[in-house]
């Protein structure tokens, strides 16, 4: 294959990554055999390998469910599909503690805590006292080994299957903004001052549909995706008109 056009697809991506996907489908070229990456890939990368066929080489992915963002991916060869297997493990951890909530970046935490990067990992879902997610074989095995509290709650790393992991949970967030620059949604729905809001923009802490973003003035648009580090992720859903001091009226979904 040609690397490096390959590699110019994804402009956008750590390239890291991306050679790391090269390596895993030169291999299967050469052992013409199914092929899974270690790493999980956010949706612009998935979206566009999907229709791909390299040298008679296909892929398929495999997320925590059907509207994941976060997929590993299995290159194999055109006419062995049915060889194909996922080496992963969906578990749920389950919070023992009756008097202490756990959040996302809780249970995030603790998994990266033990040397794991974060695209070793699938999506997250945190419901009640339970966090649901995805994850290769090798890295459930870390987690049930090590894992056994979270801060100073008591928990229980466990196997489940696909069917019981529930959908993802959103919370809708209704704000008026003066335009949709990127600085301007910062400050609405991360509940900080446009001042802060660039501050945090120009640290690289916000990302635009799984992109690190540091240009302020952007203009954001239906469906985009904006994650703001320690503070969450957000849906931009709608403009609704506008307020009677002529602001934006925008409704936005936080993954709870």
């Amino acid at each position: 294959m040609d690397r490096q056009k390959f590699q110019n697809i994804f402009p956008e991506i750590d390239q890291f990554l991306i050679a790391s996907l090269c390596d895993d489908i030169e291999l299967c070229e050469n052992i013409e055999y199914p092929v899974y990456t270690k790493y999980f890939f956010p949706p612009s990368v998935c979206r566009k390998i999907l229709g791909m066929n390299i040298s008679g080489m296909k892929f398929l992915i495999c997320g925590l469910n059907e509207n994941s963002e976060k997929n590993i991916i299995c290159i194999y060869p055109e006419n062995n599909v049915d060889m194909v297997e996922f080496p992963v493990k969906y578990f749920k951890i389950v919070n023992k503690s009756k008097f202490k909530r756990l959040e996302h970046k809780d249970y995030l935490g603790s998994i990266m805590a033990l040397g794991i990067k974060r695209e070793m990992l699938g999506d997250l879902i945190v419901d009640e006292d339970l966090c649901f997610g995805i994850t290769t074989n090798e890295i459930y095995d870390n987690m049930i080994q090590h894992i056994d509290v979270i801060g100073k709650n008591p928990v229980i790393v466990e196997e489940v299957s696909k069917i019981e992991i529930p959908d993802l949970k959103f919370e809708i967030i209704s704000e008026t903004i003066t335009s949709c620059r990127l600085d301007n949604m910062i400050a609405a729905i991360g509940k900080m001052s446009r001042t802060k809001g660039i501050e945090v923009i120009e640290k690289g802490d916000v990302y635009v549909n799984y992109i690190q973003e540091k240009d302020k003035s952007i203009q954001i648009v239906k469906g985009d995706i904006i994650t703001i580090r320690k503070k969450g992720k957000y849906i931009f859903v709608s403009e609704n008109g506008a307020s009677k001091k002529g602001k934006i009226k925008i409704s936005v979904k936080k993954f709870i």
